[in-house]
Parts: structure tokens; sequence; C-alpha cells
């Protein structure tokens, strides 16, 4: 069985832009946790990064995911919203 693929992307917005990073990134969460193999997709917002939690069922689904009208355009928006963006793959670590 293949394991989950677990994604965190960090967005910096421009200067007065973080209302609609977040804006952007709520539609893109709505429209992307109807997507086979997706399992978690959140929002974080802190003081001036926004944190995305994304959880894929593997690397298939994220693909799909990677062709939707809405990722495109999604990441289309966040490119002239951001001064920058880092995707990070990680591994949960269990308590213990």
């Amino acid at each position: 069985m293949t394991e989950a693929l677990n994604l965190i992307v960090t967005l910096q917005p421009r200067a007065g832009c973080l209302p609609d990073v977040v804006s952007t990134l709520t539609t893109l969460a709505q429209a992307s946790r109807q997507e086979a193999g997706c399992l978690r997709y959140d929002v974080a917002v802190g003081k001036e990064l926004v944190y995305l939690f994304e959880v894929w069922t593997d690397r298939q689904a994220l693909a799909a995911h990677e062709k939707e009208a809405h990722f495109v355009l999604g990441v289309a928006a966040l490119n002239r919203l951001c001064e920058s963006q880092r995707v990070e793959f990680v591994e949960w670590q269990g308590p213990g």
C-alpha cells in the first residue's frame, strides 16, 4: 500500500495582500477537498505567513490535482499575491 503524501506550503503574502491570499486559498481548499484522493486540505494564517496543510492518497492524486482548473487559477493568483512560496513534503511523526 502506498503511503499518503503530506505537504506543507508556506506562503509570504506581499504587503497588503494577506486578505486576498486567504480568500484565494479558502476557495482553492473548498474545491480541492472535493477531489478524489484529497484526505486533508487546511489553511492556517499567521501574522506574516500563511500555511497550507495537504494530505493526498498518493502521487497520482496530487498530479491530478495539479491539472484541475481551480488549482491552475489559484496558483496563478498566488504567484501575483505572494513574495514567496515554499512546498515541502513531510512525514508526520507519531507520539512517543
